[in-house]
């Protein structure tokens, strides 16, 4: 079955905050937008949902929701943008759409909320002689990319950041 976008800011059934036209606008002349351009309208769909849920599910936005009855996080009260002009509170900022636009395409290249394949499998140390790497997190992938994060900064922050650290040591 294929799905329905709906992007109505402050919408009861809102699932995106981007849709497949602005989603193919912002890939017009990306670097990267093979991925994007092969993918079927369905799968370019799914995935926009998808980066709208993860965002809302691992940035702690600033600000506050602009109705109880809203079904996403946006739009928001107290919001700016980086020049510091207030960002109203009927709007989705461009920046906004373009994020979800460039992690929906990220995830149709490759699935980023599976777990780090090097620490779930428990390996806390290596060690080749003065080399000593050492892995800490909890099996969690990164799941926000840099460049995505990057692009929604300016009002909030990642839950979760770092799935695992390499930490070197010279002994």
């Amino acid at each position: 079955m294929a799905i329905v976008l709906d992007a109505t800011p402050g919408g009861p059934n809102a699932n995106t905050y981007c849709l497949l036209t602005e989603g193919n606008s912002y890939h017009t002349g990306h670097a990267y937008a093979s991925t994007w351009d092969n993918a079927e309208d369905d799968s370019k769909n799914r995935a926009l949902v998808t980066a709208t849920r993860l965002l809302d599910e691992q940035v702690e936005w600033d600000g506050f929701v602009r109705t109880s009855t809203q079904a996403l996080l946006w739009p928001r009260s107290g919001m700016y943008y980086q020049n510091d002009w207030y960002v109203p509170v009927d709007v989705i900022p461009q920046k906004l759409k373009e994020a979800v636009a460039e992690f929906a395409r990220q995830l149709l290249d490759a699935d980023r909320t599976v777990d780090d394949s090097i620490s779930s499998q428990g390996i806390t140390t290596i060690e080749a002689g003065p080399v000593k790497l050492g892995f800490s997190g909890h099996g969690r992938a990164k799941v926000i990319p840099d460049s995505v994060y990057y692009m929604v900064r300016p009002w909030g922050r990642i839950r979760q950041r770092a799935a695992s650290t390499a930490t070197l040591v010279r002994s």
